[in-house]
């Protein structure tokens, strides 16, 4: 079969190259609704870590069939996430017209940019522990706080990242057919390893209620 063998590690790269534009256009078109942003969020960070970054095939299929399975929860996040996210958005608008005008409104500005790693880089937490774990909206919100808070060089590096990734496109539109895959695999990265010890210990209790029964 030589090079049209579809384990040859040509035809998987290339596979997995369509791939990354293809998971960030569904990624668009199923974040359009904003309330399905949190859904979509979900099925795309699970498809790249399971796909991309790992060797399974049918991305498609699991990224449809991971939006269904996590779309109430993640719609219900959505519909907290998303006006929260717009206040932050109206709010640097505000000052970024503040500091068009005087000093202390560009350090008021500089401050705000700083601040906001944070709650984006919070929010970056969300979907992926969705895709990975199993909550309700509540425990899903204090859980990824948690975390934001007690991982925050990863927290502040994720939200660095969602910065240089809307400077990119803001730049050059045409990246968004990428850019959102490429976020999803950087922030794997630093979320697996946070993961790790969690999904260890949920693995861990799995098998010693299987042993009791």
């Amino acid at each position: 079969m030589g090079i049209f063998n579809p384990e040859h590690g040509i035809f998987r790269l290339t596979e997995k190259m369509a791939d990354l534009v293809l998971l960030s256009l569904f990624w668009l078109v199923c974040s359009i609704p904003l309330v399905t942003l949190g859904p979509a969020t979900t099925a795309l960070y699970n498809t790249v870590l399971r796909c991309i970054r790992g060797d399974e095939r049918n991305s498609w299929a699991l990224f449809f069939r991971t939006f269904k399975e996590n779309f109430k929860v993640g719609a219900l996040t959505s519909l907290v996430v998303v006006p929260l996210l717009a206040v932050l958005v109206i709010l640097h608008e505000l000052l970024y017209q503040m500091a068009l005008t005087d000093r202390t409104g560009y350090v008021l500005y500089s401050a705000y940019q700083v601040f906001l790693l944070l709650p984006v880089g919070a929010v970056c937490y969300l979907f992926p522990v969705l895709s990975r774990f199993t909550f309700q909206v509540s425990g899903l919100l204090v859980t990824c706080c948690k975390l934001a808070i007690a991982h925050l060089p990863s927290t502040v590096l994720m939200g660095l990242i969602v910065f240089a990734a809307l400077m990119v496109c803001a730049r050059l539109p045409i990246l968004l057919v990428l850019v959102p895959t490429v976020v999803a695999a950087l922030h794997s990265f630093l979320l697996e390893r946070i993961f790790r010890p969690y999904i260890e210990a949920q693995r861990q209790t799995g098998e010693e209620e299987e042993d009791e029964e």
